[in-house]
């Protein structure tokens, strides 16, 4: 699994600090109560969650050295298997906006179309 062993690299002395900023940083913004958007907007809140702790993630992992991401992504996984896994995060998030403005919009007249 992928995200463990990017936990790992928190650990090792030959990551660089820049690395372990921006994983930090992920893990510290998805557990912090602050948020660019709140979570008192139902469903609205959560986005920049979605949005922001992958992107982190990706960063974090493209900062890696080359012989430390390969420890990081197992041998075994190929690209076709990685894209379809970002196909699947990205329509995951897509639903979930389509899913979130549905709902919210259902309580908000000012959101309704007529």
């Amino acid at each position: 699994m992928i995200v463990p062993n990017l936990l790992r690299t928190l650990m090792r002395s030959d990551v660089g600090v820049k690395s372990k900023v921006l994983l930090l940083g992920g893990l510290i913004y998805l557990i912090s109560p602050v948020d660019l958007l709140p979570d008192v907007l139902v469903g609205v809140g959560w986005l920049d969650d979605l949005v922001i702790v992958p992107l982190l993630g990706w960063l974090s992992y493209r900062s890696l050295p080359v012989d430390v991401q390969s420890d990081v992504v197992p041998k075994g996984q190929d690209a076709d298997t990685l894209s379809r896994r970002i196909f699947l995060y990205l329509g995951f998030l897509i639903l979930a906006v389509v899913l979130i403005l549905i709902f919210s919009g259902a309580d908000n007249p000012n959101l309704s179309v007529s």
